[in-house]
Order: structure tokens, then sequence, then C-alpha cells
């Protein structure tokens, strides 16, 4: 795997964390597909424009850490990423430990997200 290709994606995922309780939904709109579907870990399902709203409409900043563990494969034009990130919420003493499952696909000379999952690690 090019480590170039993993560096961009880490950027992409760090960006996209930042956007998260900031204003406005930053870089999202142009790196998330069009066809965008997300799985939270407790299983709330959104679209683009739900979850571009969600973003949107978060106050409370929250800090991410990570992506970490990350593996990428490339297929073509399409590729398949998982790993891990934390989420430390400011009000919340606990932290949110969670592994995710990404498939990006280039268009547009560029690479966006065409899903979304995480899911909680417990235990």
């Amino acid at each position: 795997m090019p480590d170039d290709l993993v560096d961009q994606l880490t950027r992409r995922y760090r960006d996209w964390f930042a956007a998260i309780g900031a204003e406005g939904v930053g870089p999202l709109e142009s790196m998330l597909a069009e066809e965008w579907m997300y799985t939270n870990y407790d299983g709330l399902v959104r679209d683009k424009s739900e979850y571009l709203d969600w973003v949107a409409g978060v106050t409370e900043p929250a800090v991410f850490v990570g992506p970490y563990e990350m593996h990428v494969r490339q297929h073509g034009d399409i590729v398949l990423v998982l790993g891990g990130y934390r989420v430390l919420r400011p009000s919340d003493e606990d932290v949110l430990e969670l592994r995710f499952t990404g498939v990006w696909l280039r268009r547009d000379a560029g690479w966006r997200c065409l899903m979304h999952h995480n899911s909680e690690v417990t235990g």
C-alpha cells in the first residue's frame, strides 16, 4: 500500500473529526460522496444530508484521538479502511473507544467516503 495514500486518508479522517463540534460542516461536504451512508455504534443510520445536519448541530466539541491502527486495502478506485479512534467529551468522564470501517471511492480526482460504520469497543 502506498504510504502517501495511507497518509492522505489519515489526514482526511483527522479533518473529518475536527469538523464535528466546529462551526459549520468544514470539509465534510466535499469529502463525503452524494450517496454516502453512515451507521453509528448504536445502530442509527444516516445519509449524507442527515449526517451533515447532525454535524452542524453539534454544540459540544469533542476531542478525537486517532485514527490509529489503520489498515488500508486498495482495489482500483475503491479503498477499504479499518481502524480505531477514541472520543473524549468534556461533559463525559468516559472515553468512547470505537473501531470503524470505511469505504472510499476515487472520484473527481480525489477520494470520497462512500460508507462508514463504527462500533463501540466493549469489555
